[in-house]
């Protein structure tokens, strides 16, 4: 029963180390910011960034943490150029995806901001007490959590600084503040965040895997539970947790640290070797289960051990796979993924496929191409209609297919590749559409 209360609790502990972390700052940083306030990253990745694993070249990232227990927050966020896709991904503390507007289902219509005369989608974030009534213009998003992390998305067409500063643009057009402040008439001032220098900074999957002991997880899960409702409710897990001494916390009823250390050990392996889904034609992803995760906690914590903060498969899907760049003797591997003629990935938004280091960073190379798919549509064979990528260290023999149907791997190593499916059409995948397989030298390749 500890081993699958453990499991249960995993990303909500994780989400709290996570939001200690990236809040832990008076003002808003390049790389944090306080509870309530917008975090704008305001570069694309480049091999050299490594705050984050497998980071996207497509879109600007827009993070906040939120907390809903005074009053709900207005999220405001800018009506944008006809074709350029925005998502704003709004995460419960249990990692379940409670929100996503976009470009494509913006859920309200626009109203003017007073304080800039732009035109703007506005949402209240109302945490699971609140009642009362909201300004007109304004569309409720209620939330069953007062922890809220927000994750935004908006598409960049190119890598020119012209663009950057076009959707910095946008980003600076972005407001969060409370219902209380609302119409936004330029006047709210966020109150300074705070700063504690002995929070730990190391990264918290290594925090709660690593450094955390079974008998301080269990005791940081009851303080958490003290002010986080279930969601979604569950009579067994209910009981279990009262049963164990963690909610309500009954230090007496808490099995020794002994057995809670076995529990945690247990659960991390349990984590570990879950397998979230069948590969198709080599391709791993996770197209049911993820983003809102009912009652399937294993899946919930492998998600969150793997990918934090993983989307609803309707707004984003990421099928990847792995090799080898190189072959027993040395030689790099030149490898291929050709999409049949009116067989491109079938999405609303766009698509695109990054590769990445036996770390899982992007790779480095002199053209620096970093992703392809995106900004420049792939030449298709005039005679075929076939679309070809080519996935090799060195570019292609034709000069014509360097530029957008080139991704350049390392050399030596390992790497792996990831297609990113924005507003995927998930009624076609992968029933009618999976993703082809990666050959290599004539033979096909899986993971």
């Amino acid at each position: 029963m500890a081993t699958e209360v453990y499991v249960f609790g995993y990303p909500l502990v994780l989400m709290e180390l996570t939001r200690r972390l990236e809040t832990n700052t008076v003002e808003v940083s390049s790389s944090a910011a306080p509870t309530n306030q917008l975090l704008q990253h305001a570069a694309l990745a480049t091999p050299e960034t490594k705050e984050v694993v497998r980071p996207n070249v497509d879109t600007l990232y827009t993070q906040a943490w939120l907390d809903l227990t005074a009053e709900p927050m207005v999220l405001e966020v800018p009506v944008m150029d006809e074709g350029r896709y925005w998502l704003m991904e709004i995460l419960d503390a249990w990692t379940n995806v409670v929100g996503d507007p976009s470009s494509i289902n913006p859920l309200a219509a626009p109203v003017t901001d007073p304080a800039t005369g732009a035109e703007v989608y506005s949402y209240a974030l109302t945490g699971p007490d609140w009642q009362g009534e909201l300004p007109d213009g304004v569309h409720q998003l209620p939330m069953p959590t007062n922890t809220v992390w927000l994750l935004g998305r908006t598409e960049v067409f190119d890598d020119s600084q012209a663009e950057i500063q076009t959707v910095n643009g946008y980003q600076d057009l972005m407001r969060l503040l409370p219902v209380s402040a609302w119409p936004n008439d330029g006047s709210y001032d966020p109150p300074d965040g705070t700063y504690d220098p002995d929070l730990p900074t190391a990264p918290p999957s290594d925090q709660l895997n690593v450094t955390m002991s079974g008998p301080e997880f269990f005791k940081e899960l009851a303080a958490l539970l003290t002010r986080t409702p279930l969601n979604p409710q569950d009579p067994w897990m209910s009981a279990a947790l009262r049963d164990l001494g963690v909610f309500p916390y009954d230090p007496a009823k808490l099995p020794s640290d002994e057995r809670l250390e076995l529990a945690k050990n247990h659960g991390l392996v349990l984590i570990k070797n879950h397998k979230a889904s069948e590969p198709v034609n080599g391709w791993t992803f996770t197209r049911t289960d993820i983003g809102y995760y009912g009652l399937h906690y294993l899946q919930r914590a492998y998600i969150a051990a793997i990918g934090l903060g993983a989307n609803l498969p309707e707004d984003a899907l990421y099928p990847s796979i792995s090799g080898a760049a190189a072959d027993s003797t040395g030689a790099p591997l030149r490898y291929t993924l050709t999409f049949p003629a009116g067989q491109l990935p079938p999405v609303d938004a766009f698509w695109s496929l990054t590769a990445y280091d036996s770390d899982s960073f992007l790779v480095e190379n002199p053209d620096d191409i970093y992703a392809i798919g995106h900004y420049t549509p792939p030449l298709a064979d005039p005679v075929t209609g076939a679309t070809t990528l080519y996935v090799q260290a060195e570019p292609p023999a034709d000069a014509a297919l360097q530029t957008a149907n080139w991704l350049p791997i390392p050399t030596s190593g390992n790497f792996s590749v990831t297609l990113r499916l924005y507003a995927p059409r998930t009624d076609d995948i992968p029933a009618s559409w999976p993703p082809p397989l990666v050959q290599v030298k004539g033979r096909h390749h899986s993971a």
